[in-house]
């Protein structure tokens, strides 16, 4: 009880304004007598036993029977007493929230603090349970205290995550594998699926996939280039090779083969230069509207033509493909990979602890 009287040394209130410090000691005040009174119950209950009661008569008799003849033949005052000032500090509590407006509508604050009216009856501890780890969690959300420090906050956390990650993982794998059902039974309908999803974005895509295009075009044009050259002008040899005009030309005397030979180099120019300029075209930018415009023609034709039943089986199977992979990775256990990586990493520690140690025994060996 103690940790919670020394406010500086286990609460950081620099950041605090009047009102929120003031708040603050109230709520260690109410803190302390909350546990005062949660083990002055539970002494009480096991006065109540024949055991505990022989012990103490036996021990310390005087004090014993005191308490019993006061305290314990009469503590249902003690409970009406601390009843009535529970009562007291939850009405000050309502009264000081509607004064600094802290919710919307005045009658807003004994649903949301039920617990602090519930736990000032008689026989209603748990609820007073319940306004410490409300007040403890309210202190760490606004950064007075860390609970982070404390195994037993690390480890409620934890298992929270757990069973938040299983059932929220449950609840999406059930929803997806409904979808794939719709699917494959076609209620949801093809032809649904791209006027609802696709089609709104249509220009959007287009323009998505025209812009990558340009970029390729015009990266792999300049990377590229002598191999293009190159490989246009092995198929032009071939292609004169094979061309009976060209070889009648080399059969003229003297200037045949010269002739032939500038033709050509003459046809790989024109050839070549009409290739590089077909690509600075596409990837030029004075021709994105264009492109953009056929690239929307092929997405029109190809989804949106009236005769596709290839195309929307297509579609099914794609839309299943992807559903399973998203299925698959929301099964994968998040909760178990932390652990995996957190087990890791103490075996890193206590690796390097290790090896610490061993250089220090080393050090006074020497």
């Amino acid at each position: 009880m103690n940790i919670f009287l020394s406010i500086k040394k286990h609460f950081n209130y620099d950041k605090l304004d009047k009102q929120e410090y003031k708040r603050l000691v109230r709520d260690i005040i109410m803190l302390n007598i909350i546990i005062f009174h949660l083990l002055w119950m539970v002494f009480n209950s096991l006065f109540e036993t024949e055991i505990v009661r022989d012990t103490l008569f036996y021990l310390i008799p005087y004090p014993a029977f005191l308490y019993q003849d006061y305290i314990f033949d009469n503590f249902y005052i003690i409970e009406i007493g601390f009843m009535c000032f529970y009562l007291m500090e939850f009405l000050f509590s309502w009264r000081e929230a509607y004064r600094l407006k802290t919710y919307a509508k005045w009658y807003f604050y004994p649903f949301i603090h039920f617990y602090d009216l519930i736990g000032s009856f008689p026989g209603m501890h748990f609820f007073r349970l319940l306004r410490i780890f409300a007040m403890l969690f309210r202190w760490h959300s606004n950064e007075i205290i860390n609970l982070e420090n404390l195994g037993i906050y690390r480890t409620i956390l934890h298992i929270k995550e757990i069973v938040v990650e299983e059932i929220s993982d449950a609840v999406v794998i059930n929803v997806l594998e409904g979808v794939k059902d719709e699917v494959n039974t076609g209620e949801y309908g093809n032809n649904k699926f791209l006027n609802d999803v696709v089609k709104p974005y249509h220009d959007s895509i287009s323009h998505l996939v025209s812009s990558k295009v340009m970029n390729v075009v015009r990266k792999v044009h300049i990377e590229r280039e002598e191999d293009l050259k190159g490989y246009v002008d092995v198929l032009i040899e071939d292609a004169v090779k094979e061309n009976q005009e060209i070889n009648d030309i080399k059969l003229i005397p003297v200037v045949g083969n010269y002739a032939a030979g500038r033709l050509e180099g003459a046809i790989s120019d024109i050839v070549n230069n009409v290739v590089n300029d077909i690509l600075k075209d596409i990837s030029s930018e004075k021709n994105e509207e264009v492109l953009k415009d056929v690239v929307y023609q092929v997405i029109e034709g190809a989804l949106f033509s009236k005769d596709k039943n290839e195309d929307s089986q297509l579609v099914a199977e794609l839309t299943n493909k992807v559903l399973e992979e998203v299925i698959e990775r929301v099964a994968v256990k998040q909760w178990q990979v932390r652990e995996q990586m957190w087990e890791k990493q103490k075996q890193d520690e206590l690796a390097e602890k290790r090896k610490l140690r061993e250089k220090g025994l080393h050090k006074k060996s020497d």
